[in-house]
């Protein structure tokens, strides 16, 4: 009499896992956000030629979409995994808290000392700690992102 390892080491894991639902979330919020952009971004036509407001938002959120479907059809008949150890959900955690305070701070703190400060603390977080690329590069990319919104795309930011 003889078993079948592969098919009794399939029964223990599940086909959707984390990462699924991840990606299933994911798709949700970003076709959500596609059909409510309209509504959500207020543009203001100057008459200039060129992308508007909505442009940019529009394409994070189909690439997001595309990248979701991606995944989700890629992986459709592989059974997943655990995603990794306890001590790295800690900078999951913290850049998820980090994000929100960001967003929450925003307003009150401005634009450009926020995500100046977001990516500093970003890039430390993750490991860097190389002068050019922490905290030189996030205080550039800051301001490149600052003039661009404000003087190619008429974005009022905070």
């Amino acid at each position: 009499m003889t078993t079948n390892r592969d098919a009794s080491s399939r029964q223990g894991t599940s086909r959707y896992g984390l990462q699924s639902w991840i990606c299933i979330g994911l798709l949700i919020v970003a076709v959500t956000g596609l059909v409510t952009l309209h509504d959500q971004v207020t543009v203001f036509d100057f008459g200039d030629p060129g992308p508007d407001a909505r442009f940019f938002p529009r394409l994070v959120l189909w690439l997001l979409t595309l990248g979701a479907l991606l995944r989700l059809w890629r992986y459709r008949r592989t059974p997943e995994t655990a995603i990794g150890d306890r001590s790295g959900w800690l900078r999951v955690i913290l850049v998820m808290t980090l994000m929100g305070v960001a967003v929450a701070t925003m307003n009150v703190l401005g634009f450009v000392v926020t995500v100046a400060a977001t990516g500093i603390f970003l890039a430390w977080l993750l490991g860097e700690r190389h002068w050019l690329f922490n905290p030189v590069l996030p205080i550039a990319v800051t301001m490149a992102i600052a003039w661009a919104g404000r003087h190619m795309l008429n974005l009022p930011l905070p």
